[in-house]
């Protein structure tokens, strides 16, 4: 019999905000955060746009921790999301207890710095400690080192739904009773190999974003981390820990057409919304906002648009979607931790944010995307989609706290 797990703590590292607060404010206001990319460029490329984030202060052990910037971004949120579940580092409560991490390119940004310092200063420029900060394990062992996780430790890599991906892994553990706490998070940083791969694809935005829009012209990057607290229901009370929301299910699928363009129709996505809305006992009558992966490509958003129109039949028009890609750019395997976490958001305060960028819709994409600015809206159930590079989709259903 599986577990009831519930959300008791969300962490965000974002450009929209690394406190909850202000990330809702300025998600809600429809804020576009995407401008010129200061960190590195990318010559014949430049001016590069996209969201960079200036990192929260660490604390002592995060500063004295081995790690690239990704794992930096990861242990910040970490941190924020343990806070808001009133959970304290190193407590007996956390032996047992696990983390996974969802990325795409993990610090891949430290194997290029590699790349640039080898040649041009000999292989004893490279410092000692370059192992420990480029290998991606780190993002999850770093997490479990400084806050005494015993339980569990997995890093997850299926492309850019690798949030949405730990998330899963996170909820199977707990409702099978492998774990009764699991710590799921997704983080990526930019790097030059992201836009250098998808403008040599025709994939790149020329600047700003404009998911379901006619001038849907290619992706924006971003750079972040997002992180939840899952646990077992009865666990939580007990412990009178807030109950944010509920994971209820989730559905995984694979496209099984090609490397980097999804199925035409969204029929992967289709058999991950199907597959999470049985695994969670929830009716299409249930769902009352999509958070779509509306990276604002052609291929992508049209696709989405498809598959929503696949599932939901006639009610489809009547359902709120929105991309929240259009404020903080594709941040990658991050991207659908920050979405659940937004969704947590959404279940809260009663509201769901909006798709910026968004004036004139695609002719393909008439479906309700919630233009320019956030929405009041009874919401009891959302569908927090993702998908990746060859075809990998993970669809999570997150419902009002029991």
């Amino acid at each position: 019999m599986r577990r009831q797990v519930v959300i008791t703590g969300c962490g965000v590292v974002t450009a929209a905000g690394s406190e909850l607060g202000p990330f809702w404010d300025n998600l809600m206001a429809g804020a576009c955060f995407i401008g010129p990319v200061r960190a590195f460029s990318c010559p014949g490329l430049d001016p590069l746009t996209g969201t960079e984030v200036e990192l929260p202060e660490p604390d002592a052990a995060e500063e004295n921790a081995q790690g690239g910037r990704c794992a930096q971004l990861t242990l910040a949120a970490a941190r924020r999301a343990l806070a808001h579940a009133g959970l304290r580092s190193g407590s007996p409560e956390l032996e047992e207890a696990g983390v996974v991490v969802g990325t795409t390119l993990g610090e891949e940004r430290q194997v290029g710095d590699l790349d640039d310092r080898w040649p041009a200063s000999g292989a004893d420029a490279i410092d000692a400690g370059f192992l420990a900060r480029s290998d991606n394990h780190r993002l999850a062992t770093l997490v479990a080192a400084r806050h005494g996780f015993g339980g569990p430790t997995v890093v997850s890599a299926t492309a850019c739904s690798s949030g949405n991906a730990a998330i899963a892994w996170g909820y199977e553990l707990v409702s099978s009773g492998a774990a009764d706490l699991m710590l799921v998070a997704g983080a990526d940083a930019l790097t030059r190999s992201i836009y250098t791969g998808f403008q040599r694809m025709g994939a790149l935005s020329k600047g700003i974003c404009h998911p379901f829009d006619r001038r849907l012209d290619g992706v924006s990057f971003g750079e972040g981390a997002g992180a939840l607290v899952l646990e077992e229901a009865g666990r939580a009370r007990r412990r009178g820990a807030p109950l944010h929301a509920e994971l209820a299910g989730y559905g995984l699928s694979n496209d099984a057409h090609h490397i980097t363009a999804p199925d035409p129709n969204g029929e992967g996505t289709v058999a991950a919304i199907r597959q999470a809305l049985a695994t969670s006992g929830t009716s299409l009558e249930e769902v009352d906002y999509v958070s779509a992966h509306g990276t604002g490509t052609p291929y992508n958003d049209v696709a989405e648009t498809r598959a929503m129109k696949a599932v939901f039949g006639e009610r489809a028009r009547q359902v709120p979607i929105s991309s929240i890609k259009s404020m903080l750019g594709h941040t990658n395997g991050a991207a659908s931790a920050i979405e659940a976490v937004a969704c947590t958001l959404a279940l809260r305060h009663q509201a769901v944010p909006p798709t910026a960028n968004l004036t004139e819709p695609h002719p393909e994409c008439d479906l309700d995307y919630v233009p320019l600015r956030g929405r009041p809206l009874r919401v009891r159930t959302c569908l927090n989609l993702s998908a990746g590079f060859g075809g990998f989709n993970v669809c999570v259903v997150l419902k009002r706290a029991p």
